[in-house]
């Protein structure tokens, strides 16, 4: 049985929108740092950040405040990058379908690759990063060469 579970075509607007929503929010957290806080349920909370507001216990489900960054552009990119990259062409056929596995095959790699380089380079906090940005890293791989390859097709330049 033949089943397809890529999104209509329409749906890539919507990522584009929620990507360009999440760069914005992370642009404006950063240069002008309002230190938007907001409240937001928690299922676990260890302590780390005892410098902000209304500290909440380490345990049990509570209400916590937390910043821009961990509450809203993490989920924003996450969605918005797999809406794009799962999306139907707006002719979707068996060409574009092998494109799609190759480049998922090829990110897989090299994301694979860049998650090792980075626990055999990078240690203490700044490691501690890595693991949010591997997922990001690989939508944004196989993105890049999945119109990259369909882009060099429809270009003439490959075969």
């Amino acid at each position: 049985m033949n089943k397809n579970y890529l999104f209509p075509h329409r749906f890539r607007t919507i990522g584009w929108v929620l990507v360009i929503a999440a760069v914005a929010a992370f642009v404006a957290e950063h240069l002008w740092s309002p230190n938007f806080q907001f409240k937001m349920p928690a299922l676990y909370y260890d302590g780390a950040y005892e410098f902000m507001e209304d500290d909440p216990a380490p345990h049990g489900f509570f209400v916590m405040a937390t910043t821009t960054i961990l509450s809203l552009v993490f989920p924003l990119l996450t969605i918005g990058l797999v809406l794009i990259g799962f999306s139907k062409e707006k002719i979707e056929d068996e060409f574009v379908t092998k494109v799609r596995e190759q480049s998922l095959v090829w990110s897989t790699y090299v994301t694979a690759a860049l998650f090792i380089l980075a626990t055999l380079l990078i240690y203490g906090m700044p490691f501690m990063i890595v693991p949010y940005l591997v997922f990001f890293v690989f939508l944004i791989l196989f993105i890049v060469k999945f119109k990259f390859e369909l882009h060099r097709f429809n270009k003439g330049g490959a075969q």
